[in-house]
């Protein structure tokens, strides 16, 4: 892959602090495809974010968030607030592509104030680093708001009470998903819970099972998860569950809360873009070191274990490293 100028990265960052959506979207594509094309603009994107009320949206499939953020996005734009978009997908086990659903449903609520980005999970998990560096990238060009939709895959989909300030719980009523939810751990880390498409009959019934879950749970500063019935498809409950996030943002502020959240932002960012940074080292010298390869080779014929020769790989990195260093 041919390197992208410096120069030329520097000039994209400076035309997305203006808020141009060209820019931001072919930024954030170079971002995606390699780590080292953020470096030169660091200096630039840094210095313009923890602005932006970041909201996270998870929940099991099929309960409707991409639905319900779009009604959240419709009401936003009145009041003229901006809105970036991140979209995590399914991806495929073997292409790596995301199945871009979420860009198709939204696609009539995007205007000049809304950008959107769909992108896989990628191997690393439903949260990847390149989600994390395209939210610092929104909240620099100045989005008020940047909502990140995960997969929501069960115990994995945690990671995002690491990156909002505020996270949205979603739960869909009738399929045996309010127990999913209480076994998956996704009931511990929600500022707001919502029982989506409420329209059903059994919505009623998992309302009251997920008021029961949460009875007495309060979360850090005296935070007590309020529950939200909406039908996001109608519009119903939507504009009561915004009044709550600005609640909940406010909250977080008054309590000096805010500031910590961010905190365990920029730690998950260092340790994601560790292991990122590492993984593309080890994969360097598994295609190209001659020692290691031949390792590698003698794992393939049961000739040595993989326990023993992983630690012998991770020292000789350790001392390539410790080499450059010298």
């Amino acid at each position: 892959m041919e390197k992208t100028s410096e120069q030329y990265l520097v000039d994209l960052a400076e035309q997305a602090l203006k808020g141009e959506k060209q820019a931001i979207a072919k930024l954030i594509t170079l971002i995606e495809e390699s780590i080292e094309n953020f470096e030169p603009i660091a200096s630039i994107i840094w210095p313009n974010t923890l602005r932006a009320h970041v909201i996270g949206v998870t929940g099991m499939p099929g309960a409707g968030k991409s639905t319900l953020i779009s009604r959240l996005v419709k009401l936003l734009r009145r009041e003229d607030k901006r809105i970036g978009i991140i979209a995590i997908d399914p991806s495929s086990p073997l292409s790596g592509g995301s199945l871009l659903g979420d860009r198709i449903r939204m696609q009539r609520y995007l205007d000049e104030g809304v950008f959107m980005r769909s992108m896989p999970a990628r191997r690393e998990g439903v949260l990847p680093w390149r989600a994390l560096l395209s939210l610092e990238i929104l909240d620099a060009a100045g989005y008020d708001y940047v909502i990140i939709e995960t997969v929501g895959a069960g115990q994995s989909d945690v990671q995002i009470m690491n990156v909002a300030d505020t996270v949205i719980v979603t739960i869909i009523p009738g399929a045996g998903d309010e127990i999913q939810m209480l076994k998956a751990g996704l009931m511990e880390i929600g500022d707001i819970y919502v029982v989506n498409k409420a329209d059903r009959p059994e919505a009623e019934t998992t309302y009251n099972q997920v008021r029961f879950a949460l009875e007495n749970i309060i979360r850090e500063g005296g935070w007590k998860p309020p529950i939200h019935k909406t039908a996001a498809v109608m519009n119903r409950g939507v504009k009561e569950l915004l009044d709550t996030i600005k609640k909940h943002y406010a909250f977080l502020k008054d309590k000096n809360l805010l500031g910590k959240r961010r905190e365990k932002r920029r730690l998950l960012e260092l340790d994601m873009l560790l292991k990122a940074r590492f993984e593309q080292l080890l994969e360097e010298k598994l295609s190209s070191d001659r020692e290691i390869l031949e390792l590698v080779m003698r794992v393939r014929s049961h000739q040595l274990d993989p326990v023993t020769v992983s630690k012998k790989i991770l020292y000789d990195i350790m001392r390539c490293l410790h080499e450059a260093r010298s």
